[in-house]
């Protein structure tokens, strides 16, 4: 099954909020200018996210960015052997 997890921050506070409905989480993320991530499976997989702040030239919400993550920690990734 399906779910989206939609972030977005308003007045320097994040906020995140879980859909099993796609239309009621694009529908939230695009009121908001979130973040929509898309996770699906047991073990949970991220599929996408978009970012409905930025749009193409026909509204759509454009894949998010990855940004200066040198010294970001994510305690929950897995870590693969080299």
């Amino acid at each position: 099954m399906k779910k989206y997890l939609v972030l977005w921050w308003m007045a320097q506070t994040p906020y995140a909020a879980i859909f099993e409905n796609q239309v009621g989480a694009e529908a939230a993320a695009s009121v908001r200018n979130a973040l929509m991530v898309s996770l699906s499976g047991k073990d949970v997989r991220v599929d996408s996210v978009q970012d409905f702040y930025r749009r193409d030239g026909t509204g759509k919400p454009m894949p998010a960015e990855w940004r200066d993550l040198l010294n970001v920690r994510m305690p929950w990734a897995k870590r693969e052997a080299i």
